[in-house]
């Protein structure tokens, strides 16, 4: 058999057509916070201690609309980055634009690994990254460039690197240590340091359609780099955006936050409800559960969009301190360094609760265990794979209980306080009062001489959270209503079973009302509440429900007491005279209080 010399030479290709795969790769899943990020990582494991983040903005006719002064759209043209890192030396300069190439490929001891990060979120944001550098003991400056459009056009086909007399001079000032940062060289010039520039910024348009207000980005970018570098922050790493120093966000409250220090005029840290080490392959995963500070969570709805009960106004103290973005998520730390902060599924016991918000979850791990979180090479992404998943699960059911209670506890405590400053049972208590004019004085209490009965009142005044010695106003108030009024109803809360506890005095009664029993808590607070409530915030389907909840429990309460009276075995001998005076002072007062008058 005869081969021709066309069977011979067989076609061949390039292995990538590099202007349309670098348009492709443009839409890589990043975003200007987690892009911004992949340089800020280069820089620390350059050794950096201050990065400074520049962005220049300008106005643009908005398209397609006639040119005028005042249809314009604001964008940003460019992004610098700065930092005081040992630089880069200038043999490897040109790799460093080129994707795959990393002095660190696939390594586990440091921030990055794959190659293409950097790369990667630069084109994500820019169609051009410039790249000037200082290296550390060198008197020369060096620059390197990638330009999307030059590639596309066929201008550039290589990276190549350039002596350069010093930095461009408009970024001369970022190659300085901030005036005003307290740092030792304070306004003299980086010894060494590296200058990334992003121009023909096209991603960053206010609305248009990559997304919204270039503001809102600026704060997103902010919360991304106090929350993602806190733990280097609190070490000393200095971030800079437009002018500001970035201070470090702990979604744990376990860190000193010189916001939270600014507002409350000291320093407020969670309390730790449990840590510990899941071990993977010799390797540990470290879970940390926090409850934030008692000063945080006061009031239910309070650290979220909820406004304030009584003043009807947000709290000032809370503001920047990202509280409703903590709900239900999840903090997760690849060495030292932030690479996911969201809900895991199917993670938290009974889902995620609007009360998640005071609660801080971290989970910490190196490196070497990315395959077991499935971290993607964005560092946008962390997922546990089923069988780490299911062991996170089991660890956080019981300190999360644990937490969700404790802020309950809190909150009915301060609740039941509440409602016994409100005096929002004085309209019953008034009528009782009037009722009570025709009908005969209560016994109850009247064998007790004036020191038992001072005692008995100071009992119940401690029993109500209230000291005599520590709130004088408070208890003097409460015991002039128990002396004055025949019956008096205070709010408590405690784990008993019982749905109220009597104290009788000098022929009066106070009841207790305790907050924690079921049917207070689903029918009887329900009802007080919606009696509270403006009636354009009520649905018809909220309060239909909530007296259908009303109906049942009221059922039951009168099934509950037949109960109660069936224990004994002669209930009618027992309990007949109590049956009786039970439902004469109901119809007395029930025709005082409930009567159309």
């Amino acid at each position: 058999m005869t081969v021709t010399k066309a069977q011979t030479e067989f076609p061949t290709s390039d292995l990538i057509e590099v202007d349309k795969t670098l348009e492709s790769m443009r839409d890589s899943g990043f975003d200007l916070a987690t892009a911004s990020g992949e340089v800020v990582d280069n820089s620390y494991e350059a050794d950096a201690t201050v990065v400074r983040i520049r962005t220049t903005e300008k106005n643009i006719p908005i398209q397609g609309k006639k040119k005028s002064k005042t249809k314009r759209s604001k964008v940003v043209e460019s992004i610098a980055f700065a930092d005081n890192g040992h630089g880069i030396p200038y043999e490897i300069l040109p790799s460093t634009l080129k994707l795959g190439f990393s002095t660190r490929y696939n390594q586990r001891n440091g921030l990055g690994r794959f190659g293409v990060g950097m790369k990667l979120a630069a084109i994500s944001q820019a169609r051009r990254i410039d790249i000037y550098t200082k290296p550390l003991g060198s008197k020369n400056y060096y620059h390197a460039y990638l330009d999307l459009d030059e590639v596309s056009k066929g201008r550039q086909t290589l990276i190549q690197v350039k002596d350069v007399e010093g930095y461009p001079p408009e970024y001369s000032d970022l190659m300085q240590y901030p005036q005003g940062s307290k740092h030792p060289k304070e306004g003299e010039s980086f010894e060494s340091g590296t200058l990334v520039v992003w121009s023909k910024v096209d991603r960053l348009i206010d609305g248009g359609k990559y997304g919204s207000a270039i503001q809102e980005r600026m704060q997103e970018l902010t919360k991304f780099l106090a929350r993602a570098y806190r733990h280097f922050i609190d070490t000393g790493f200095y971030i800079e955006l437009n002018g500001k120093y970035i201070t470090l966000h702990d979604p744990l409250f376990l860190l000193n936050n010189p916001r939270v220090i600014d507002n409350f005029d000291k320093n407020l840290q969670s309390k730790v409800v449990d840590e510990g080490d899941i071990e993977i392959d010799s390797e540990k995963v470290h879970i940390k559960v926090t409850l934030y500070p008692e000063e945080f969570r006061q009031i239910k709805g309070q650290g979220g969009k909820d406004k304030h009960p009584v003043t009807k106004e947000e709290d000032p103290r809370l503001r920047g301190l990202y509280i409703p973005d903590n709900k239900g998520r999840i903090s997760v730390v690849r060495n030292g360094r932030e690479i996911y902060y969201d809900i895991v599924p199917k993670l938290l016991p009974y889902g995620v609760n609007d009360i998640d918000r005071f609660i801080g979850i971290e989970v910490s791990f190196p490196a070497i265990l990315d395959e077991y979180l499935q971290v993607r090479h964005v560092k946008r992404g962390a997922e546990p794979v089923s069988k780490l998943r299911e062991e996170l699960k089991d660890f956080l059911r019981r300190p999360i209980d644990a937490a969700r209670r404790e802020i309950r506890s809190l909150w009915r405590g301060i609740e039941t306080a509440n409602r016994n400053k409100s005096k929002e049972h004085e309209q019953a208590e008034k009528a009782v009062q009037k009722a009570e004019e025709t009908l005969p004085c209560g016994q109850g209490g009247m064998n007790l001489d004036a020191q038992a009965g001072e005692k008995a009142l100071t009992d119940l005044l401690l029993d109500l959270g209230i000291d005599p010695q520590k709130n004088p106003e408070s208890a003097e108030e409460l015991k002039q209503r128990l002396q004055e009024l025949p019956i008096t109803i205070v709010d408590a809360s405690w784990p008993g079973k019982e749905l109220f506890e009597l104290t009788h005095l000098n022929g009066k009664a106070t009841i207790r009302i305790n907050h924690r029993h079921p049917f207070i808590q689903e029918v009887y607070d329900p009802l007080k509440d919606l009696a509270r409530r403006d009636s354009s915030t009520i649905t018809a389907e909220e309060a239909i429900h909530i007296a259908r909840k009303a109906e049942i429990g009221l059922d039951i309460l009168f099934m509950a007491y037949a109960k109660a009276e069936n224990m004994n075995s002669d209930p009618d001998g027992v309990y007949g005279d109590l049956r009786t005076y039970w439902g004469q002072h109901a119809y007395a007062y029930s025709r005082e209080a409930l009567s159309d008058k």
